[in-house]
């Protein structure tokens, strides 16, 4: 495992539903990535209170995974695609205040 074991749980294989730790995390990323892209739409139309609350999730879950100890593996990849939507989601807030559009 590329990531230090979180807590003492319990896994049994034969009851009910098992995902594995890295497939979690991967899908959070994937998430995040989504979540960019529903930024931008947002303010397309025309809601531009949502890409702040969307700002301010991804940035803590940036720092979250910024915590994290990972090696060049395809979870690290995905991390480094977060630090670029998290760029994204930035420029979009950016432009909301500069165009005096974004009520925090």
């Amino acid at each position: 495992m590329s990531c230090p074991r979180l807590g003492a749980v319990e896994v049994v294989q034969d009851r009910g539903f098992h995902l594995d730790l890295e497939d979690y995390l991967a899908g959070v990323l994937i998430m995040a990535s989504e979540l960019s892209r529903l930024a931008v739409n947002s303010v397309t139309a025309g809601d531009y209170s949502r890409p702040i609350r969307i700002s301010n999730f991804i940035n803590e879950l940036d720092s979250g995974f910024r915590l994290l100890n990972l090696k060049n593996d395809p979870l690290r990849k995905r991390y480094d695609g977060l630090k670029y939507d998290v760029k994204k989601i930035e420029e979009v807030v950016y432009d909301l205040s500069i165009r005096g559009l974004a009520k925090e």
